[in-house]
């Protein structure tokens, strides 16, 4: 099984930092630091985009999807397209540090 795994973490009111990994849940657990595991949301692709439309009830999920949306757009459209069927096998991992000030 395929997934996407997000991880974000709110540091001291300077922002956020936002962990993304795919592959198995196991290879995501190992590349994502292990600190960063307690807030941790692991989904298929077709999953991320329930989450996105609300089809879920866990607001953090939604929170995730929508980070993904807005801050990593080509990475959403990779989703929306294995989703579909039409894409082929994502490597994906990325740290990414932003600043609310």
């Amino acid at each position: 099984m395929f997934y996407i795994g997000v991880s974000r973490y709110f540091a001291t009111g300077e922002g956020v930092t936002i962990y993304v990994a795919t592959g198995s849940e196991e290879s995501i657990r190992k590349a994502i630091p292990e600190f960063f595991h307690h807030g941790l949301s692991l989904l298929s692709p077709s999953d991320w985009l329930k989450a996105a439309e609300g089809g879920c009830v866990d607001e953090y999920l939604q929170a995730d999807a929508e980070a993904i949306k807005v801050y990593l757009p080509m990475l959403w459209k990779q989703i929306e397209e294995i989703a579909k069927g039409r894409a082929c096998h994502l490597d994906f991992f990325m740290k990414y540090h932003f600043n609310y000030a």
